[in-house]
């Protein structure tokens, strides 16, 4: 059986002195890579990458806790024994177009955190999408505008973006010589992400948190169920417990 974070035998540091932080990624490439890079020798980051949206992600969480021995059973459900190792449950909405399986793709959303919660987990979702997070370190999001509630709409802000960047860097300037180059296509790959859009990001990571900060109090205020709060994202609150606890300068 796998230990969810790796300490080396003659490390002197008890394993659970060592702030580690399992953070269940939705997708492959983004999301790991960018959470990888706030390890610090402080402390442990290990992302687990394409464990799905909603609230499959959250049961493979339980899974994988319960497979490690990070839970106590009590009655009939598990919970989180400690506060170390943080697991963080990193999911986004992926609204869906088809009004027949809108509803429960909107239930699925909300049990997800609520049952996060409820094991003692943390969740850092995004409303539509992990790239809304990434938009924020560009731009500042309209919240009247319905636009900003879809992807498409921060695929598209992002490409834009990217293209009219001020002094690319190498990898960018061969990205941009494909002729239907758009983010998503070229951005995504894990390369392209780690050399071109995390390195723009980390230079921009307070002016994000502020941004992200904005929009959820204002959600807050509002008391309406989460798969309604759009756009909006709580990535923050995992940066801030990552750079806190990590010490990463930024």
């Amino acid at each position: 059986m796998n230990e969810p974070w790796n300490i080396k035998t003659d490390d002197t540091r008890k394993a659970d002195s060592k702030p580690t932080f399992i953070i269940f990624c939705e997708d492959e490439v983004s999301e790991p890579i960018y959470f990888k890079y706030f390890e610090t020798p402080n402390i442990q980051v290990n992302p687990i990458k394409n464990q799905k949206s909603k609230i499959d992600n959250v049961f493979k969480a339980i899974c994988y806790c319960q497979n490690n021995d990070l839970m106590d059973k009590k009655g009939n459900k598990y919970f989180l024994k400690n506060e170390n190792p943080q697991v963080w449950c990193v999911f986004d909405r992926d609204i869906s177009n088809d009004n027949l399986v809108l509803q429960t793709e909107n239930v699925s959303f909300d049990e997800a955190i609520e049952t996060a919660k409820a094991r003692g987990f943390k969740v850092a979702w995004s409303n539509d999408a992990f790239e809304f997070w990434v938009l924020l370190h560009f731009e500042d999001a309209n919240i009247t505008n319905d636009e900003n509630k879809n992807r498409v709409t921060y695929y598209n802000r992002l490409t834009e973006i990217f293209k009219s960047l001020q002094n690319p860097n190498d990898d960018l300037i061969k990205a941009l010589t494909h002729q239907s180059f758009s983010y998503k296509q070229d951005l995504k790959h894990e390369n392209n992400f780690r050399n071109i859009v995390r390195p723009e990001m980390i230079e921009k990571t307070k002016i994000a948190i502020k941004r992200a900060k904005k929009l959820e109090e204002h959600f807050m205020a509002l008391n309406i169920p989460n798969h309604e709060k759009s756009p909006c994202t709580l990535v923050h609150h995992l940066i801030e417990e990552l750079l806190q606890k990590g010490g990463k300068k930024i």
